[in-house]
């Protein structure tokens, strides 16, 4: 029989990867907390809601499943995006307008929030500004890069997205390689909401822990999601969940499920230590008022900038 001129289409390329081992402590022993289908009615409305049908992609074949290993304690996504699909993620389907709405919905509150997170640092090191090495990693819309920078700090970031480091360099934040930071570079290391996204979560914690300077501290700030981990097994149905349930454990992005106990383990694994800062520097980080010094300082600054007939501090305003 003479062989067939048709041509077999290539099968294509698989969006979605599986994790064999912890991204933690790279262990491979874990047990099943959840199993759906990625087509699902719930997960299905969550895309469409959440990425304004940006996603044009098919994953009907693959599952959300959601693990946790059995050493470490931490529940992560089973089932990954490869490299691939994380770009066309970061920079298709949340587009760069996610700028403008943070700026929207941004107050007073947020940047004065962000402002005392860089006020402790400085208190916590005790030096110049200027002389504090950071980094900001992972920095998404670099607003916390922008307010290190306003207080003199010495400041870079790292980041995936491409139309973000665009972002980052366009307001003057130099970008640097997170796979090439130099061992001992920096004092600090900012993660806000990073750690959920990262596949190997664990490699990288050891890899930021190299580059910072002995006593160097590195900040991991990431989604608490012991209740809706907890909500989504015992319902068994991703529909049942709310927005706010799904925001810790959402397919393709947080793909790591952290607790406080499973972020200490991913640290201890790293050989870092937790630090508890004292309620002196927290307080004194927002307002200044804890060292005697700093508080005459501030109760005088109105005054002569504001009151004092010889200042030129001056308000201008124009008539109603």
């Amino acid at each position: 029989m003479p062989e067939s001129s048709a041509s077999t289409a290539p099968l294509p390329a698989p969006v979605l990867r599986r994790r064999e081992h912890c991204p933690g402590c790279h262990r491979s022993s874990a047990r099943t907390l959840h199993k759906e289908p990625l087509d699902s009615p719930g997960i299905s409305r969550y895309m469409r809601e959440h990425y304004e049908r940006r996603v044009e992609r098919d994953f009907s074949g693959y599952d959300y499943e959601l693990a946790q290993c059995e050493h470490c304690g931490l529940a992560y996504q089973a089932q990954v995006p490869t490299e691939e699909l994380l770009q066309e993620i970061y920079d298709r389907w949340l587009p760069a307008t996610e700028r403008e709405a943070v700026v929207s919905r941004w107050g007073l509150d947020d940047y004065r929030y962000l402002a005392g997170q860089v006020e402790f640092m400085l208190d916590h090191f005790r030096m110049r500004p200027s002389s504090i090495r950071a980094l900001d990693f992972g920095f998404g819309w670099a607003e916390w890069a922008k307010m290190a920078g306003a207080f003199g700090v010495n400041v870079c970031g790292a980041e995936l997205s491409q139309v973000r480091i665009d972002y980052a360099k366009s307001v003057g934040i130099p970008v640097v390689d997170a796979s090439r930071l130099p061992d001992g570079e920096f004092h600090f290391i900012n993660t806000e909401q990073v750690f959920e996204h990262l596949l190997e979560p664990g490699e990288m914690l050891q890899r930021l822990g190299r580059a910072l300077t002995p006593g160097g501290l590195i900040k991991v700030s990431v989604p608490n999601s012991e209740r809706s981990i907890r909500k989504l097994v015992g319902s068994g149905d991703f529909s049942r969940l709310d927005d706010g349930d799904i925001m810790a454990i959402a397919p393709f992005e947080h793909i790591n499920a952290f607790t406080h106990a499973s972020l200490s383990a991913l640290g201890r694994e790293a050989g870092l230590v937790p630090l508890r800062p004292s309620l002196r520097k927290l307080y004194n980080s927002s307002s200044g008022w804890m060292e005697p010094k700093s508080a005459l300082k501030t109760l005088a600054r109105p005054i002569y900038r504001h009151l004092y007939p010889k200042s030129t501090f001056v308000y201008f305003a124009r008539p109603a």
